[in-house]
């Protein structure tokens, strides 16, 4: 299929281009229950795309990058020079937009212009306009179709991570105005031993306690780059990685061994009290 792609993408882009020729191919719309800065802080996150949407790009290196937009080497799935990319993406925040084009290697040439109009507070329409230059009659279907079931997925993945961050939003600003407690009683510790990993809420943020070496450890279930989840985020060796944009924590320390500068919210001290067998997660 890749190959079948990339022969006909070149015999588009060798093709004579004749006035008559309407490089548009195909407009997809859709409402989303989120934000507009939701949906401009998405398309500003380059980093979520080899991570979030792993079975469309598996590669990118970011050249350029900042308010306007970024730029950025990618390649499509499977990562080889069939599916290698420049494509850069510049948002106009004045005209509600941004636009992204392929300025090398697969797609050429190829603009999507991207619309985002508020409805409501929480709700916005997309408009997707794709414009594909030389590219013969009889493949517009193709790419017509290509292109609508590409961006219902991508949008399908989008949509999972803005609406969480925006639910962890929320609950970090309602956790500052919370009382605090001391200490949480999570249960007796043959019962806790028999729900691990166990998620539980102290002082409004999220953790979930498992056991490491024989000895009982929480961490952190958000985070703290994006307010990515962790809920399902597997351990090995002490290390687990957030699905959107791939960061690694050790849950021992909380530092992030992927090179980024940031690391978990501390956990609560976990105690076995030794006459009531009561597990207990006390402030620090």
């Amino acid at each position: 299929m890749v190959v079948l792609t990339y022969i006909f993408d070149w015999m588009r882009r060798l093709s004579i281009a004749f006035r008559n020729q309407v490089p548009h191919v195909v407009t997809y719309t859709r409402e989303l229950p989120i934000s507009l800065e939701r949906m401009y802080e998405n398309a500003l996150d380059w980093e979520h795309l080899p991570w979030l949407h792993r079975s469309t790009f598996s590669h990118l290196e970011v050249l350029d990058s900042g308010d306007w937009g970024w730029r950025a080497k990618a390649y499509m799935h499977p990562k080889s020079f069939l599916t290698y990319m420049i494509i850069e993406l510049r948002l106009d925040r004045d005209k509600n937009r941004w636009i992204t084009k392929t300025h090398r290697g697969l797609g050429k040439g190829t603009e999507i212009w991207t619309h985002a109009i508020p409805l409501g507070e929480n709700k916005i329409k997309v408009i997707v306009d794709f414009y594909v230059p030389k590219l013969p009659f009889w493949l517009k279907k193709s790419y017509a179709d290509q292109y609508t079931d590409l961006y219902a997925r991508l949008y399908d993945e989008d949509l999972w991570m803005m609406a969480s961050r925006q639910k962890e939003l929320d609950r970090v600003s309602k956790a500052k105005h919370s009382e605090k407690v001391e200490s949480l009683s999570l249960g007796k510790l043959t019962e806790v031993e028999t729900q691990l990993p166990l998620a539980f809420e102290f002082n409004h943020h999220p953790f979930r306690l498992v056991k490491l070496n024989g000895e009982f450890r929480a961490h952190s279930l958000s985070c703290p780059h994006m307010l990515g989840p962790l809920d399902d985020a597997a351990i090995h060796d002490g290390v687990l990685e957030c699905p959107w944009h791939g960061y690694q924590f050790d849950i021992q320390t909380g530092k992030c061994v992927s090179g980024q500068k940031c690391r978990l919210a501390r956990p609560p001290r976990i105690v076995v009290d030794r006459e009531s067998r009561e597990v207990f997660a006390n402030a620090v």
